[in-house]
């Protein structure tokens, strides 16, 4: 007795969870079939396994780290010099910053500027690719307050000093100084020597026994004293005299007007408009556990740490509505921005999280069955080619699958590769796939190409092979012949595909011995091809076998759908 069974397209992907004789399988309301294992192949909108692209090696670096488009700019970190990529072939360097440690380095873009920190040190690249400080500095403090004649009223009055650069830009108030001037008269202020990149000091004072500092005047940075001679008439210095430049962090951000910096368990946000100041008692938000994603979007915050995700909803960080939205955390690094320029997303114990502008979770991966390794920190590449989109997450090297998958995807994974450090997934169909010897800490788009960092440098993320080593490709499609408990073996395989070399069919039986068949030819253009030669394996006398199709010396491979036509003996084990 014969029997077909058809398998694929795969728009379900790796389910990881189910046993490989339970795999989902495709229906009229939720079309495509799920697999058990697929290596190093992107599966297509339609479901079809297409062997990922490979690498080549554009140009060696020693500690380089960091790499990511960030606006207009594209940037990187090497050697402890962190710089914008104004060229690649050859590489065109402009340097920002020296004396740099290893740490990764989070970026913020808004008008053409581009703020970056690495959790100790940080700066503002401008577009003209200049670096700066967050903040303006502040001032030292007056070292002299003098009282002269004139006709300003006797009383107690208060001055300040703070710095002002050449296009407006205020920095943080000097500590308050108050003098007792006994009768009419003026006050001298000795000024301290002006912080470099600064054009003007500019002159805050109070009314005679008044509380308000106001601004008075500009001088030039250059000036030893400054003249207060009459009461101050302009603008309040509000709250400037308490603020403080906003700390470095491990994460940057900019939502609504504010610069966000993380670290640990708590998250700073600027001043309005003033990016790189804050009020450190007032403008922070501390959580439970270690911060690990800030994710801003269109209608508030996603903010996930080691346990947890919270969305801060509203428009302005200091006034929004917090509510939890899953009781998992997040990978640190893996945060990316949706194509569709609305949502945010990240990787974490869910697999692939999409977050909404409305606040609304999407967990793409989990609701396909697909239990995600778990690390400690990560990158997220999001690629988009030809019209079809993948997230690609590489992991460090805690990367690892825990007890929660199923036996058999613990066992596939053994067969080829059991790398765990990455995890691609379609952004149309949620199907997952997973790479091995994929080990990018970072990536960026320069042009029309994609390029990776990778501890040997930066590579063109394009290629037949790994830098000349052949991509092996595979998928799993599960186990077949279990539902009839009879001794049972293929008689022929078909596979509707195309490939640049023969294809491979692997047979696994359930002691682990594996027999290989090749297809008798092989196409360029999508064609069935048949595999046969099976006939010795009814004699195993097994009521099931797994059915893998593999790429043969890295050859392409693109793999649509499979039928499987078992021959069932009548009689059982």
């Amino acid at each position: 007795m014969s029997k077909l069974v058809n398998l694929g397209p795969w728009t379900k992907g790796i389910n990881n969870s189910a046993r490989s004789y339970a795999l989902p399988i495709g229906s009229k309301d939720n079309p495509g079939w799920a697999c058990t294992d697929a290596l190093n192949v992107d599966f297509t909108d339609q479901g079809f396994a297409v062997r990922r692209s490979g690498y080549s090696q554009t140009q060696p670096m020693l500690v380089g780290h960091s790499l990511a488009t960030v606006g207009s700019k594209t940037f990187l970190c090497q050697s402890g010099e962190l710089g914008v990529v104004t060229a690649v072939n050859p590489l065109v360097i402009t340097t920002l910053r020296t004396g740099l440690s290893e740490d990764y380095i989070s970026y913020a873009s808004l008008g053409g500027d581009t703020w970056w920190s690495n959790g100790t040190e940080s700066g503002r690249c401008d577009s003209g690719n200049s670096d700066y400080p967050w903040s303006v500095p502040t001032p030292l403090d007056i070292p002299l307050i003098v009282v002269g004649a004139g006709a300003m009223y006797p009383g107690k009055y208060r001055v300040a000093i703070s710095h002002v650069t050449s296009d407006g830009e205020e920095g943080a108030a000097s500590g308050i100084n108050e003098v007792d001037m006994p009768a009419a008269g003026s006050i001298t202020i000795t000024l301290p020597a002006a912080r470099a990149g600064v054009s003007h000091f500019r002159i805050y004072c109070t009314a005679s026994d008044g509380e308000v500092l106001q601004h008075y005047s500009d001088v030039i940075a250059g000036a030893a004293v400054a003249i207060i001679g009459s009461t101050p008439v302009g603008k309040s210095i509000d709250d400037r005299a308490f603020l403080t430049p906003l700390p470095a962090g491990d994460i940057v951000a900019i939502h609504n007007a504010r610069l966000m910096s993380a670290k640990d368990t708590d998250l700073y946000y600027s001043k309005p408009y003033d990016f790189g100041l804050c009020d450190q008692m007032a403008n922070r938000i501390t959580l439970p556990d270690n911060i690990t994603i800030v994710a801003p979007c269109e209608g508030g915050v996603f903010i996930c740490t080691t346990a947890k995700t919270y969305f801060f909803a509203g428009n302005d960080i200091a006034e929004s509505v917090v509510y939890e939205k899953l009781p998992t955390g997040a990978v640190k690094g893996t945060a990316f921005h949706h194509p569709d320029g609305k949502s945010v997303g990240w990787f974490g114990e869910d697999g692939f999280v999409i977050g909404g502008p409305d606040g609304g979770i999407a967990t793409p991966q989990r609701d396909k069955g697909f239990i995600p390794p778990r690390a400690l920190t990560g990158n997220t590449f999001v690629r988009t080619i030809s019209g079809e989109t993948h997230l690609i997450c590489s992991l460090d090297g805690s990367a690892r699958y825990d007890n929660e998958v199923s036996s058999d995807f613990a066992t596939a994974i053994d067969r080829y590769s059991d790398d765990a450090s990455t995890v691609c997934m379609n952004l149309t169909n949620g199907a997952t796939s997973r790479y091995s010897n994929w080990h990018f800490t970072s990536h960026a788009k320069f042009g029309d190409e994609y390029y990776g960092m990778d501890s040997t440098g930066l590579r063109l993320l394009e290629g037949n092979a790994d830098e000349f080593v052949p991509i092996v490709a595979a998928i799993e499609v599960g186990n077949v012949g279990m539902a009839d408990m009879q001794i049972c073996s293929p008689e022929f395989i078909y596979v509707s595909g195309k490939s640049s070399s023969p294809l491979v069919i692997d047979i696994w039986l359930p002691d682990g011995t594996v027999y290989s068949y090749p297809s008798r030819s092989y196409s360029e253009d999508i064609k069935v091809q048949r595999h046969d030669g099976f006939k010795g394996l009814m004699n195993k006398r097994q009521s099931r076998f797994v059915v893998v199709i593999r790429n043969d010396d890295g050859c392409s491979m693109e793999v649509a759908a499979v039928q499987v036509l078992i021959g069932v003996s009548a009689r059982k084990i």
